[in-house]
């Protein structure tokens, strides 16, 4: 019975429904209308987007560098996200400092608008004719005004407005000359698009030239800017840009792009700079302790001959090497010279001849001795074939006898230069023994500082290598990101959709008949009955 009755009170509300059919036709057209409306009044935004791949500037190469790759890969597999240089340069693009430059930059502080018909249109490039600027205005500064814009060049500005301060001047002038207003010295200047845009307009415009504070229009840049990790197993940042203007948004985003490379730049240029400037200060500290190490160990082993250790050592040794074999030559020509003055003062008498090739290094000595020979052997012949009383054999005793004198003189003499050059050589000797004892000492006393000049070569030689290593990274390390995917998007804009908004519209339009009737139906009417 319950189920019937509310069957019977469902056809009874869609009968309503119909016979209040106007109410419908009425209610979806009004809402159609306010939705159109809505789409004619309302600046369509659209979208933008840009991938760019940031680098690993602490990738080392190597073991260390496959180490730090597979952290990675087991951090991601876990669930972690180590990307915390991707993190940073993240929060590097969504500062504001950085968006005030793009400000500045792109003059976006300045809003140019313009009516065509009932309908405001913001002018951008090819649809702005002129540009103003307002020297005088600080950051913090917002100004209103007015131009009426004529084919021939000239304007009249009006409706000044600084901050709450409005000026009710007028002033007069013509593009790409400087004009004193209340707002102080402004200039317009006529962009390239001028005539045709002044053309399009039937030769005279009307422009509401804003400026808005730079704080304000830095934070509504940041409310449209979305900066997003692609993934988290990746360096790619997704930069999204909402705008009016797709041509504006796809310029934001490659002016933010570039002044983020420059900053790094230039904080890259600022960290090589002061390495450089250090670098080279302390190379100039180096060479000036190292300059005066080599002076004073040139001037040591110039006054002490020894240029060279290990040369001064081999110069030592041979020369003591050529005073032994000079000391055993002297020495064996002694001992010969002494044994030959003996044996001639023992065979004295004996007719003997004397032992010739024995002293090849006196030859004076040797040839007295071989005619020594001869004579001897020719008396010893003679004394055979007659005898000893033979007056010849007679007068060669006395030849031998003389010449035996000389021979005896001759090697004395010897014996006294081979003892003197003996001294002389002992001498030598004793004195290279003596430089070579007192060598030792002397290197000893030079050692620290060679030591010392070696470590500050060394160190000398590895600043320089860091300094060409270091213009070498302001060289070839140029760029920390690469572009992935330039600013693009689709041509049509993301809001507001017209076919969703006339569909809300229309289903809204519908749907308000609906809850009239039904409040009409179940609340009204018992209120009306229990009144009556």
């Amino acid at each position: 019975m319950e189920k019937h009755t509310h069957t019977a009170a469902g056809k009874s509300f869609v009968s309503e429904c119909r016979q209040h059919w106007p109410w419908f036709v009425g209610s979806a057209c009004l809402a159609l209308l306010l939705a159109i409306a809505f789409l004619l009044v309302t600046m369509p935004k659209y979208e933008r987007n840009a991938a760019v791949l940031i680098k690993d500037e602490n990738s080392a190469g190597g073991m260390l560098s496959s180490m730090v790759s597979n952290m990675g890969m087991l951090a991601g597999m876990a669930g972690i996200n180590i990307s915390s240089n991707v993190n940073n340069e993240m929060q590097i693009f969504s500062s504001p400092a950085l968006m005030m430059e793009v400000v500045n930059r792109m003059g976006l502080d300045m809003r140019y608008d313009a009516y065509e018909g009932l309908i405001k249109k913001e002018l951008w490039e090819e649809t702005l004719p002129v540009k103003v600027t307002m020297p005088k205005l600080g950051d913090k500064d917002g100004a209103y005004l007015k131009i009426d814009l004529r084919q021939d060049g000239t304007f009249t500005l009006y409706k000044f407005r600084k901050n709450k301060e409005k000026f009710d001047e007028e002033v007069k002038g013509k593009v790409n000359s400087m004009c004193q207003t209340p707002l102080g010295p402004m200039s317009v200047i006529a962009t390239k698009y001028f005539d045709q845009c002044l053309g399009k307009a039937g030769g005279e415009m009307t422009i509401r030239v804003t400026k808005e504070k730079k704080y304000d229009k830095v934070e509504r840049l940041m409310k449209n800017l979305s900066v997003d990790l692609a993934d988290d197993l990746t360096s790619v940042i997704s930069l999204t840009c909402l705008d009016i203007s797709g041509e504006r948004a796809e310029k934001i985003l490659n002016t933010l792009i570039q002044i983020y490379q420059e900053e790094w730049l230039k904080d890259k240029e600022d960290v090589a700079n002061a390495s450089t400037k250090f670098i080279n200060e302390r190379i100039k500290v180096i060479e000036s302790d190292l300059g005066g190490l080599d002076k004073n160990i040139a001037q040591f082993k110039g006054q002490n001959l020894i240029p060279d250790y290990e040369e001064t050592a081999r110069m030592f040794m041979e020369n003591a090497a050529l005073t032994y074999e000079t000391q055993v030559k002297v020495s064996n020509q002694l001992y010969m010279m002494e044994q030959m003055r003996n044996l001639i003062e023992k065979e004295a008498g004996t007719n003997n001849v004397l032992p010739a090739n024995l002293l090849p290094d006196n030859k004076n000595v040797a040839e007295q001795i071989a005619d020594y020979n001869k004579l001897q052997l020719r008396r010893n012949s003679m004394a055979e074939n007659s005898s000893e009383n033979n007056p010849m054999v007679k007068d060669l005793d006395g030849q031998l006898n003389s010449m035996r004198s000389a021979i005896a003189s001759s090697l004395n003499h010897a014996i006294a230069q081979l003892r003197a050059s003996q001294k002389s050589i002992d001498r030598e000797d004793r004195k290279l023994k003596q430089q070579i004892a007192v060598t030792p000492e002397k290197v000893t006393k030079i050692l620290p500082a060679e030591r010392q000049q070696k470590i500050i070569e060394a160190l000398y030689i590895y600043l320089l290598e860091k300094r060409e290593e270091n213009n070498m990274s302001q060289v070839f390390n140029s760029r920390n990101l690469r572009v992935i995917t330039p600013p693009m998007g689709k041509l049509k804009p993301v809001f507001p959709k017209k076919m969703t908004t006339l569909a809300i519209a229309l289903l809204i339009g519908l749907c308000l008949p609906v809850v009239g009737l039904y409040l009409r139906r179940n609340i009204l009417g018992p209120l009306t009955e229990k009144q009556a």
